[in-house]
C-alpha cells in the first residue's frame, strides 16, 4: 500500500481532538470556545476531516475553521468536494436513506461552497503523523487505505491490526464513523473522539471530542462532551431544504437510521453513553424519565463489548460470529431481526429485546408483526414444556408399576 501520510514533527502539550463538523457552524464556534477556555493551542487542536456535510453552513464553517488555525485531514466529503465528484463518497449502500439524503445535501453543500474553499481543501493531507511523548500518532478518517471504511469499536479488527502495521504507528486517531470509543489493541491504541456536526444516536443532544495529554511520558485521554445551540442548526437545515430526518437528530439524539451500524453498536441506540463518572451522574436524555433501581440497568447494553477484557480471544471471536450471523444470507436482515425478537422473549433477556425492538422499528416492521413473532416464541416455549411432560408420564408409570 503506498498512501503518502504527511508527518508534521513534534507535538507538546494539550491536544484537542474532533471530527465530523458537517457543517454546523454552531458546533464548531462551541468547540472553539471550549479550546479557548482550555488553553489549547489552534495548531493542537486537530480534526478527523468531513468539516462540511448534512448541516447548512458549509462556506461559513470553512471560513471559521481556516480564521481559527486548527489542523485537519480530508474526510471523504473533503477529498469528493476537491475531486469535483457528484457523490460524497460516504460508502453508503445504494438505495439507502442515508444514500437518498447524500443526494439532497451533498449538491447542497457544493453548491454553497467559495472557489476559495474548494481550493483550500485540495491542500488538505488524506493523512498526517506526527511525535507525542514518544509515541509515533497517524491521523485517518475511516482507516488507512480507505478513507470510506467504517470502522466501529465491535469490527474491523483484522483492519486495525493492519493499520498499526503498516503505519507503524503506536496511535491511531480515527473518525467517520460517528460514535465516540476508545480500544486498547495489544500495546497500541485507537482513538476515536466522535463527531461534533451530529449526536451520537444515545438520546442526548451532546457532540463528542477527547484531550490528549502527555504526563510523565505517557499518553492519557479522556473523552469529552458539550451542548451548543443545536436548535439554530436544525432551523437552518428545515430553511434550507436539508434532510429533515437529519435536522430532527439534532435535537432528538436518536439517528434516523442505523444503516450503517453493527449489530452491537446498534443495540446502544437511546441510551446515554458515559465514559466518566461525573456524566453519568449529570448528563440524562432529554426523554428519559427518572426510573426506579431495577436489577436489569439498560445502560449496561453499551457495556456489553466489555466482555472481551477478561476473555480477549474468545470475546472478540463471538462478536465476529454475531456480527456474522446478521449479514444478509439465505434469511434477510428484516427476518433475522424478527427470529432475534422471538428469541430475545423466550430466553427473556431484556437487553435483547430491546435492541430487536429498535432494529425492528429501523427495518419497517410492524407492532403486529412483532407481537406474533413473540406469539411464535411462546408457542414453542410452552410446547416444549408441555412435551417434556410426556418424560413425566412416562417416569411415573414405571414407578407406579
Amino acid at each position: 500500500m503506498d498512501k503518502e501520510i504527511k508527518h508534521i514533527g513534534v507535538k507538546e502539550g494539550k491536544l484537542l481532538l474532533f471530527g465530523g463538523v458537517y457543517s454546523n457552524l454552531q458546533a464548531l464556534e462551541k468547540l472553539i470556545s471550549i479550546a479557548q477556555e482550555a488553553g489549547v493551542k489552534p495548531e493542537n487542536c486537530i480534526s478527523t476531516g468531513d468539516l462540511t456535510g448534512y448541516c447548512a453552513q458549509p462556506e461559513e464553517t470553512i471560513q471559521l475553521f481556516q480564521k481559527w488555525g486548527a489542523l485537519s485531514i480530508a474526510g471523504n466529503v473533503e477529498l469528493q468536494l476537491a475531486s469535483d465528484s457528484e457523490d460524497c463518497g460516504c460508502d453508503f449502500k445504494s438505495g439507502s436513506r442515508c444514500d437518498d439524503f447524500s443526494k439532497m445535501w451533498f449538491p447542497y453543500t457544493k453548491g454553497h461552497l467559495s472557489q476559495q474553499s474548494l481550493d483550500w481543501m485540495k491542500e488538505i493531507p488524506e493523512y498526517i503523523s506526527f511525535d507525542y511523548a514518544g509515541k509515533k500518532v497517524t491521523v485517518v478518517h475511516g482507516n488507512y487505505g480507505n478513507t470510506s471504511e467504517f470502522v466501529f469499536k465491535s469490527n474491523a479488527t483484522e483492519s486495525k491490526e493492519r493499520c498499526f502495521n503498516e503505519t507503524k504507528s503506536d496511535i491511531i486517531i480515527a473518525g467517520h464513523c460517528g460514535l465516540p470509543f476508545h480500544q486498547s489493541i495489544k500495546d497500541k491504541q485507537w482513538l476515536n473522539p466522535g463527531v461534533i456536526g451530529m449526536p451520537a444516536n444515545d438520546g442526548t443532544t451532546r457532540v463528542w471530542y477527547m484531550l490528549l495529554d502527555a504526563i510523565d511520558g505517557e499518553v492519557n485521554f479522556t473523552h469529552q462532551s458539550f451542548e451548543y445551540d443545536a436548535e439554530t442548526a436544525q432551523k437552518l437545515m428545515y430553511k434550507n431544504h436539508l434532510p429533515e430526518a437529519y435536522g430532527d437528530t439534532l435535537t432528538s439524539g436518536i439517528w434516523d437510521n442505523m444503516e450503517i451500524l453493527p449489530e452491537i453498536e446498534k443495540m446502544g441506540q437511546g441510551i446515554p453513553i458515559h465514559f466518566n463518572q461525573e456524566q453519568k451522574d449529570s448528563i440524562k436524555p432529554k426523554t428519559q424519565k427518572k426510573m426506579a433501581n431495577t436489577y436489569y440497568d439498560p445502560a449496561d447494553l453499551r457495556k456489553f463489548r466489555k466482555i472481551t477484557e477478561w476473555s480477549e480471544e474468545l470475546g472478540t471471536k463471538f462478536f465476529d460470529y454475531y456480527g456474522k450471523v446478521f449479514e444478509e444470507g439465505a434469511l434477510s436482515a428484516r427476518e433475522k431481526s424478527l427470529i432475534a425478537l422471538a428469541v430475545s422473549h423466550v430466553v427473556k433477556c431484556p437487553y435483547c429485546i430491546d435492541a430487536y425492538t429498535k432494529d425492528g422499528l429501523q427495518k419497517g416492521i410492524t407492532k403486529e408483526e412483532m407481537m406474533e413473532a413473540v406469539h411464535v416464541g411462546a408457542a414453542i416455549e410452552s410446547g416444549a414444556t408441555l412435551v417434556h411432560g410426556v418424560q413425566m408420564m412416562n417416569k411415573y408409570n414405571k414407578l407406579s408399576m
